[in-house]
C-alpha cells in the first residue's frame, strides 16, 4: 500500500508536499486507492518495463527524450548555439548532436494532434508522456504513468490524442530513447 505513495508525485494528493513519514504515506495511500480504484486492481507489477526502475526526474528525462525523437527530423533544423542551449535545456537529457544524429532523424517526424514546442520542458514532457501512455498496454500502466509525474503534466498529455501513432511504434520510440538514456547514465 505504501508503494502507491512513494511512486505518485505529491501534486496528486491532498497536500502541497510529499508523504514523509509512515503515517502520513499511508494516509496518502488510502486517499489514491479511494480515488482510483483501479490502483488495486493494477499492481506495480504490470508497470512497463521502461518505467519501473527510473526515479521520477530520470522517467521525465524519458519523456522528453521521447517527445524529441519523435520530432528528430525537425531538430535538424535547430543549428545556433544559442538554440542548441536553449534546447538541451529544455530537455535536460542528451545533447541535441545526439538526437540529430540518432536514425530517427531520418524518418519523418511523428504527427501529433497538436503543435510541440521543442524549447518549452512542460509542453515536451507532456508530449513525451503520451507517447509513453500510447506505448503502455492497458488503462491500468496509463494510470501508473500519470501518477509519476506531477498532475498538470498528466492532465497536458491526457489532451493529446496522436492519432497517427500506433502503440507499437511509441513503444519502439520509448525504447530508442531509453538507450540514449542509459548511454547518458554510463557516461556520467
Amino acid at each position: 500500500m505504501l508503494v502507491v505513495a512513494d511512486w505518485a508525485h505529491y501534486s496528486w494528493l491532498d497536500r502541497s508536499q510529499p508523504a514523509r513519514n509512515e503515517r502520513a504515506r499511508a494516509e496518502a495511500s488510502a486517499q489514491l486507492l479511494g480515488q482510483y480504484p483501479q490502483l488495486a486492481e493494477a499492481a506495480t507489477a504490470q508497470l512497463p518495463w521502461f518505467s519501473a526502475t527510473l526515479s521520477r526526474p530520470a522517467f521525465a528525462r524519458l519523456a522528453r527524450l521521447s517527445a524529441a525523437l519523435a520530432r528528430a527530423q525537425s531538430l535538424r533544423l535547430v543549428v545556433t548555439a544559442q538554440a542548441r542551449t536553449e534546447l538541451e535545456s529544455a530537455m535536460g537529457a542528451c545533447p541535441v548532436t545526439a538526437l540529430q544524429c540518432h536514425p530517427c532523424a531520418n524518418r519523418s517526424d511523428l504527427r501529433f494532434d497538436a503543435p510541440v514546442d521543442l524549447f518549452n520542458r512542460h509542453t515536451l514532457t507532456a508530449a513525451g508522456l503520451a507517447i509513453l501512455m500510447r506505448a503502455s498496454s492497458g488503462a491500468g500502466q496509463r494510470l501508473w504513468l500519470q501518477l509519476r509525474l506531477p498532475r498538470e503534466y498528466a492532465q497536458a498529455a491526457a489532451r493529446w490524442r496522436l492519432p497517427d501513432v500506433a502503440p507499437q511504434a511509441a513503444l519502439e520510440l520509448v525504447g530508442e530513447a531509453m538507450a540514449l538514456l542509459e548511454a547518458r547514465r554510463r557516461a556520467c
